[in-house]
């Protein structure tokens, strides 16, 4: 038998959304019934948070699932984490979720890599369920190993 694909996530090294016309195209390849006729609600699209993309992604007419890699809920943290915040901060971001949501009526998942010390106290768990409590949301929390270039560690178990 012949093994066939069933899930796509795009995200990782490269940002989707830098190359929002290509992805838009690989898409609907995938999804097409001629193409690997993939279902939309099988295929993923995770972004850092690129504001202008998002506002596009959620004006297309498409039930694919979105990811938002966040990982910390206020500026201090996520430009720490993610230098994209120094473009498009928290807020901004917040708006563009919330213009996605409301124009698509879809879940959201996000991504939220667990840093020791960093963003992974009580209070930032407290910081996060504020930021996303009126959305219909997932939150994926990502234990996040050792980083010593960065002088990361990984999050207790506890």
């Amino acid at each position: 038998t012949e093994e066939r694909v069933s899930q796509i996530v795009i995200m990782g090294i490269g940002e989707p959304f830098e190359n929002y016309d290509e992805m838009m195209d690989f898409l609907k390849i995938v999804n097409d019934d001629n193409g690997l006729n993939i279902g939309a609600r099988h295929i993923t699209v995770s972004t850092s948070g690129i504001i202008p993309r998002i506002y596009d992604f959620a004006d297309e007419d498409i039930q694919i699932n979105f990811a938002v890699s966040l990982h910390g809920a206020n500026d201090e943290i996520r430009s720490r984490l993610m230098p994209i915040n120094r473009a498009y901060n928290v807020e901004k971001l917040m708006e563009a979720i919330h213009y996605y949501q409301e124009k698509t009526n879809r879940r959201i998942t996000f991504e939220y890599g667990l840093f020791g010390g960093v963003n992974d106290q009580i209070e930032h768990a407290r910081e996060l369920a504020h930021l996303i409590q009126k959305l219909n949301c997932h939150v994926n929390l990502i234990p996040v190993n050792h980083v010593p270039e960065r002088n990361y560690v990984k999050t207790p178990k506890e």
